[in-house]
């Protein structure tokens, strides 16, 4: 189903590559909690507004839990990190990070691994602009902290208080104050306000929740003499905290909110969408090899200033267009192929755009408009139109994304009519159209971010949702990509349905002669459809989102890669066994958990069943009380219940055992839950 997503599309050979959006995903049960992070993992409460210059060393100081025995600090980057010798500070962990000096400006990731686990995400910014740290004594305009332009000042909003700082300004030459905060994950909703050299306030000159920019807050200012201004930066409602990091930048450079075309296919001149953009030229952007890259990046620049913050651009594997105005009814409407995709704008008051496209009867399509999802501020409406203008279907104003999925009442050609919801116009108000054909698909999403995976062990992906759409009904496979040092595989069959509550698990292995650290991967997707392999790839949106302070559209490249700490072999090993692995709906079977311990160790194991079918359940024998066999072996009974209503077919148990620290898992095993069996009819009485 090509057509363009919150991440990108391509092509290649014989497959498809495509990302879907994950909402549906999360819907299947939204009181089921994600499957929990060990307690041994690392965990960052790094400030949001962490920071570096392309081609620095820089002393960075992580903080969070669980820091101690780091193997390993992650950019997304490339950055190589240095860790001191007998880092044994559980709190706060030390590294010296080179950044690359063909490291691209913008929001990137940050990971620690342990020999526990690996950390949450955290951002890191890269920026061309000098770095500034906040003052403390600077909560009222009278005292000021004075600043350099350019500059990014990294501060802290406190409660009930404000931050206010003075810096120089040219006649004439305009100026950008603009405050990265909901972007990086933090919980602020800044507000900026200008005010002149002695404090009087600039009359409508502030900003709050700028379009575009997430609750973020911008201010492009003209000044009409040589001078000083002062900026106020606070939350909104005065909130603040340990967590309310920001960054100010500012400077003469260009805010744009949005790449303009949105989206391109290989290779493409891209402008910019947002006031204040005039002296700012197209940049060449050229899409990657890699298909699981979802974005690339176009910077905008003056020739006499310094950048300003880099906007995403979408890629697509469907022929990609730019609206040509006039398109003001459906006489002059523009012509868009099927499948087909068209970066549009509302400029003016009352604009009104149309695009024409050839539909068959039978043959479903699915017209789609994108706008937060692409960081733009529009809401769109959609009506669907035939050749004599009659409006035959419409867009949902309630239901986001905005989308229409239209059955042709016959061959011929159709017309979408775009309007703004709320009538608005302007250099930001751009969105994305798409028509495509509405064929058999599926989506995945992974439960969590980041696993272990100890050396001659077993590591986990939980897969805890599988959307079909169209009729799709195929079985998947789904395996790990990425790393040249992690493999594992797992077929999902055609009727199994993961969720939350009962999440398969895609088994992962280390390959030999690998150190421990961390690893990223992409969890492929691959099915058949129609006689072509179709892949897709497994989406921890959600994860990042609660990663990130809940940020609604979080970057599209955090949203499809895993980190995985390759950690030192477990002081422990298991092993799951049965006679037959098959057990009857309504009944139960025997099996067997073999602990065989490491030298040196005799702490108690406990064991949980972490995954199995649903309404199938394990009642494991505690191990403590169990004598340990020779060279330090125990075996365990367990009993495995499939209860009546447990869904007939293939599936997979999950068992781990976990004593102290150390937390363990089985290698999957594979069982069966077969139909129960037909009671015998009861004879009848001869006469």
């Amino acid at each position: 189903m090509p057509r363009l997503l919150p991440v990108v599309l391509f092509a290649a050979s014989a497959a498809v590559f495509a990302w879907l959006p994950v909402a549906p995903l999360t819907a299947q049960d939204k009181k089921a909690a994600p499957p929990a992070v060990p307690a041994g993992y690392p965990t960052l409460t790094t400030p949001a507004s962490l920071g570096a210059k392309p081609g620095a060393s820089v002393e960075l100081v992580l903080t969070g839990t669980n820091l101690a025995d780091a193997t390993g600090v992650w950019t997304s980057f490339g950055g190589k990190a240095a860790i001191p010798d007998k880092q044994t500070d559980a709190k706060k962990l030390t590294v010296k990070l080179d950044v690359p000096a063909d490291a691209k400006p913008g929001l990137h990731a940050l990971r620690v691994a342990t020999k526990a686990g690996v950390s949450n995400l955290r951002p890191i910014c890269l920026d061309e602009l000098p770095e500034v740290a906040e003052a403390g004594a600077n909560k009222s305009r009278a005292t000021p902290q004075t600043v350099p332009v350019p500059c990014v000042v990294t501060g802290k909003a406190e409660t009930e208080a404000a931050d206010y700082f003075k810096f120089p300004v040219q006649a004439n030459k305009p100026i950008t104050v603009e405050v990265l905060g909901r972007r990086l994950g933090s919980p602020i909703d800044p507000v900026v306000i200008l005010y002149d050299g002695t404090g009087k306030e600039l009359g409508g000159v502030y900003a709050d929740d700028t379009p575009g920019l997430q609750s973020d807050a911008r201010v492009v200012y003209v000044p009409k003499q040589s001078g000083e201004l002062i900026a106020e930066v606070r939350d909104t409602t005065y909130r603040g905290g340990a967590d309310y990091d920001y960054r100010l930048r500012i400077g003469s450079f260009p805010g744009a909110t949005t790449a303009f075309p949105l989206a391109v296919g290989q290779s493409a001149k891209v402008g910019f969408s947002g006031p204040g953009l005039d002296g700012v030229k197209p940049v060449s952007v050229t899409a990657p090899t890699d298909p699981t890259v979802p974005v690339v990046y176009a910077t905008p620049r003056r020739s006499d200033g310094p950048a300003g913050w880099p906007v995403p651009v979408r890629l697509s594997d469907i022929p990609e267009m730019v609206e040509r105005e006039p398109n003001n009814d459906p006489k002059t409407a523009n012509k868009l192929s099927t499948p087909g995709g068209v970066s549009a704008r509302f400029a003016e008051k009352n604009d009104l755009d149309h695009f024409t496209f050839a539909a068959k009867k039978g043959k479903k399509v699915v017209i789609e408009a994108l706008t937060y999802q692409v960081n733009a501020p529009t809401e769109v409406y959609l009506r669907i139109l035939d050749a004599k203008g009659k409006e035959l279907a419409k867009s949902n104003p309630q239901q986001v994304p905005t989308r229409v999925e239209f059955d042709p009442p016959a061959d011929g050609d159709f017309t979408v009519a775009c309007e703004h919801l709320n009538y608005l116009a302007g250099p930001s108000e751009v969105y994305h159209l798409s028509v495509t054909p509405a064929a058999p698909d599926f989506a995945v999403a992974v439960g969590l971010d980041r696993i272990d995976v100890p050396l001659s062990g077993v590591g986990l992906i939980p897969v805890t949702g599988l959307t079909k759409l169209n009729g799709f009904a195929g079985p998947v496979e789904l395996t790990v990509s990425g790393s040249d040092a992690l493999v594992g595989s797992l077929t999902v069959p055609a009727g199994a349905n993961p969720s939350p509550t009962a999440p398969l698990f895609v088994p992962v292995t280390v390959k030999p002669g690998t150190q421990p650290g961390l690893q990223t991967v992409h969890l492929k997707a691959t099915a058949k459809i129609d006689g072509k392999e179709v892949v897709r790839i497994g989406s921890v949106q959600e994860s990042i989102k609660a990663a990130l302070a809940n940020l609604a559209n979080p970057p599209a490249e955090f949203t499809t890669r895993i980190a995985a700490a390759v950690t030192p072999p477990p002081p422990f090993t298991l092993a799951v066994t049965f006679d037959k692995p098959e057990v009857a709906q309504g009944s139960s079977i025997k099996g067997k958990v073999t602990v065989t311990r490491g030298k040196g160790f005799a702490d108690a194991v406990q064991l949980a069943a972490v995954g199995a079918p649903a309404n199938v359940t394990a009642k494991l024998t505690p191990l403590a009380k169990l004598k340990p066999l020779a060279k330090g072996a125990m075996v365990a009974e367990f009993e495995l219940t499939a209860a009546a209503n447990a869904a007939a077919g293939p599936g997979t148990l999950v068992i781990r055992g976990t004593a102290g620290n150390a937390s363990v898992v089985a290698p999957p095993v594979a069982i069966i839950v077969t139909p129960a069996k037909k009671k015998d009819e009861p004879k009848k009485k001869k006469d």
